[in-house]
Formats: C-alpha cells, sequence, structure tokens
C-alpha cells in the first residue's frame, strides 16, 4: 500500500467514525469540523516523514484529501448504520428534545425516511465529506509544510 493510500486510510476512517458516532458526530456542525479534520490528519501523515522541500506539496495533499473523504465517507455511512442498529434515533432525542421545551415537533420530522431518500443522504454525506476533507487536506500541507532553509 503507497504512503498516499494509508495516510488516506488512516485520516478517512479515523475521522469517518468519529463523525458517524451519536453526539461526537454532532461535532460536524462546527464547520463541518471532522470532516476538515479527516484531511488534515491525512496530510499530516503523507507529509511527515518528507524532507523539507521549497514548494508545498499542494496537489498531493489535495489527493489525499480526496481518498480521506473516500474513505471517511463511508466509515460514517456504516457507523451510523451500526449506531441505528444499536436502537440510536435521532428522530426521537429530537423529539424529546421539542417536548422538553414544551414545544411541538415539526411535520414529517420523526417520519423514517424510504430507502431511497436514505441512498441519498448517504450519497451527499460522502459528497460533502470529500469536498471538505479536500479542503482539509490542502489546510493540512500549509500548516505542516516544512520549508527548506535558505541558502545565503
Amino acid at each position: 500500500m503507497n504512503d498516499k493510500l494509508k495516510a488516506a486510510l488512516v485520516g478517512g476512517v479515523t475521522f469517518g467514525i468519529a463523525s458517524g458516532l451519536p453526539y461526537i458526530g454532532a461535532v460536524n456542525m462546527a464547520c463541518c469540523a471532522l470532516y476538515i479534520g479527516g484531511g488534515v490528519l491525512a496530510a499530516y501523515l503523507l507529509i511527515k516523514d518528507l524532507p523539507a522541500q521549497a514548494q508545498a506539496p499542494y496537489r498531493d495533499g489535495a489527493v489525499v484529501g480526496v481518498l480521506a473523504g473516500l474513505f471517511g465517507g463511508i466509515a460514517s455511512v456504516i457507523t451510523g448504520l451500526v449506531a441505528k442498529a444499536l436502537g440510536y434515533d435521532p428522530a426521537a432525542e429530537m423529539a424529546a428534545t421539542f417536548q422538553q421545551f414544551g414545544m411541538p415537533m415539526p411535520e414529517g420530522i420523526g417520519v423514517d425516511p424510504s430507502t431511497g431518500m436514505q441512498l441519498i443522504g448517504f450519497v451527499v454525506n460522502i459528497v460533502m465529506y470529500v469536498i471538505f476533507a479536500t479542503v482539509g487536506g490542502l489546510v493540512g500541507v500549509a500548516i505542516f509544510h516544512k520549508k527548506e532553509a535558505p541558502s545565503d
């Protein structure tokens, strides 16, 4: 397995599992932080052992971000399905929260979506993960890139 694939797999799956977990996944409400974090981690793992270079490897950061997004999106969907199979029901929690504040539940929220709608949701999740992990990969290269010492 090459370095890019390994870094993308670790970064994507780590943050993909975290974003699919109940409560922890809510961190994504802050600018898709876990999605971006997967790309940043993948970029760090890719360039941490590279020698110093004058130009930052932004292309490699983008590639590893896209791959991390694919792996992370798939891991997030699988983790979400497992959590739902184990009894986590976000609609029921939302209804309880609304009820706690004495507000009526909005129409259509508690309804289980059809299989087609779930599939569309999974695809949208993966696409969003790819977009934001790519941004994270570019940010990670900008943060962790080692520059050559200027020669006199």
